[in-house]
């Protein structure tokens, strides 16, 4: 079956839908814990502007856009800037995944949490911004499947008004804690065939693990499905000990160490940096930034891309976003063969109008 993409454009506030527009050089992308992007362009040549509502429906800011691939919608997200050029007559869209409305609002009014379960103060805070005066952007919780807000990990947190913090940096660093968890605000078509959006929490994480006897964790292996890679180990920013600073200042200051100290027995040299909490007035949740940031760094992070084509198996729709993956390379670089379990932390998709959809991934290993 010939894959079919639509482009729907909605209202941000009220959800309605405001037109249906036939863009072209599409390409988005989806990242773990944090808003992807979304590019496109309209001809207005030939086109009747006026009859498809392109200049109301487009606004950045005020409208949003759905991705439709073959029925289901598997991308949505706010009109970040829209420019027209007059001499190519091409309108030029951005976009950003539905996460980053929530980069614009702000824990105005301080609120405090006393050993409250993590994923409950994740959905307060999107509540709580929902809950003012036009702030309303009509989203469900924990509508996935797999979702849930019950971690069992409880939090003692106090968010002053004075620090000012948008509503996603502050899930943001809730979720990066040692016993963290996983985030997104997902898009589907309801019961009555709306685009829906739900914010969802998944505890420990979300995506399907790797097991040696799974038959649905993807496979990958250069030379089959794997048409080009690119592999990556980035030494800036690795380190072995961390020192949190937390709130305070001066002799006040709350500090919390987390050292790897496996790397010592491995030879590594002692590697030291610093990182900055000055809103967070909790001292266990401070350490648990630290050892969580440590366990990501304390070996130079592994960024693998890889091209996979969307029609070989595994198809792509076959797996998601934070989903793991095994992965197989034997070539100059690795002429001994590499066997390694990566997560996807990264979709890149461009439909191409004129030819197959191209798919890239990017994975990680070892803490998320």
């Amino acid at each position: 079956m010939a894959t079919s993409y639509r482009y729907l454009f909605a209202d941000l506030a009220t959800n309605a839908i405001l037109a249906e527009l036939p863009l072209t050089g599409v390409n988005f992308t989806q990242q773990l814990n944090t808003a992807g992007t979304f590019t496109g362009q309209l001809l207005l040549s030939g086109v009747n502007a006026a009859s498809l509502n392109v200049l109301n429906a487009t606004l950045p800011n005020k409208c949003v856009i759905y991705v439709d691939r073959n029925g289901q919608l598997i991308w949505g997200g706010v009109i970040s800037s829209r420019e027209y050029n007059s001499q190519s007559q091409l309108l030029k869209l951005t976009a950003r995944e539905f996460l980053s409305y929530f980069e614009s609002r702000i824990i105005s009014q301080t609120v405090s949490f006393t050993a409250v379960d993590q994923l409950q103060i994740a959905q307060q805070l999107i509540s709580n911004a929902m809950g003012v005066p036009y702030g309303n952007i009509g989203l469900l919780y924990n509508q996935d499947a797999g979702s849930t807000n019950v971690s069992g990990v409880t939090v003692t947190r106090t968010y002053y008004n004075y620090e000012m913090k948008t509503v996603l940096s502050a899930i943001q660093d809730l979720a990066k804690q040692t016993q963290g968890f996983d985030f997104e605000i997902s898009v589907y078509y309801d019961g009555s065939g709306t685009p829906a959006r739900s914010f969802n929490t998944y505890f420990p994480k979300s995506g399907d693990t790797y097991s040696s006897t799974s038959t649905t964790i993807p496979v990958f292996e250069l030379g089959g499905n794997i048409s080009v890679y690119d592999y990556a180990e980035d030494g800036s920013k690795t380190a072995n000990t961390i020192y949190a600073t937390g709130a305070g200042s001066n002799e006040s200051e709350l500090i919390a160490t987390a050292t790897d100290s496996t790397k010592f027995a491995a030879g590594w040299a002692l590697l030291e940096t610093t990182t900055s909490y000055s809103d967070v007035t909790d001292t266990t949740l401070l350490s648990g930034l630290a050892t969580s940031q440590v366990n990501a760094v304390s070996y130079p992070p592994i960024t693998l891309k890889i091209s996979a084509p969307p029609y070989l198996d595994p198809v792509f729709g076959s797996y998601e976003l934070a989903d793991e993956a095994r992965i197989r390379i034997q070539d100059p670089f690795f002429p001994n063969g590499y066997d390694a379990i990566f997560r996807i932390i990264g979709l890149t998709v461009t439909p191409g109008e004129n030819g197959p959809e191209q798919i890239t991934l990017t994975l990680t290993t070892g803490t998320y």
